[in-house]
């Protein structure tokens, strides 16, 4: 996808113009009755209008991103729920995160004060 003028859609003045349109997309709703789109305006998060270009073209204002996808699929964020609900309430207080860690010399303190808190019998983990 990229973000490009559009020829045929022009800044308006709308009372709220969208944060971000994405047109000539291939868009499913989960809607029975209208399951194919071409174009949604998002604004705050939420989607505005879905339909065709002709439907979002009033929610375009002089901020509003527009993104022409090429025709291509655009699929809304991806929700990972795969958990291990077990694993995470038994473990999950035994294990030292390093995410975002900047130095070596930080990490191994961590992982010293992880080893001195991890009871006899279980493994350090590092995540």
């Amino acid at each position: 996808m990229t973000t490009v003028p559009v020829a045929g859609i022009r800044p308006g003045t709308p009372d709220q113009p969208a944060d971000l349109v994405i047109r000539n997309a291939k868009l499913h709703t989960n809607d029975p009755r209208r399951p194919r789109a071409s174009a949604l305006a998002i604004r705050d998060g939420l989607i505005q209008a879905v339909g065709g270009d002709a439907d979002v073209v009033p929610l375009v204002g002089p901020g509003t991103r527009v993104v022409d996808a090429l025709g291509r699929r655009a699929v809304p964020g991806l929700n990972d729920a795969h958990l291990h609900v077990i694993r995470g309430g038994l473990n999950y207080v035994l294990e030292l995160r390093w995410d975002g860690v900047p130095t070596l010399r930080q990490a191994l303190a961590m992982l010293r004060d992880q080893a001195e808190r991890t009871p006899p019998g279980q493994w350090v983990r590092v995540v």
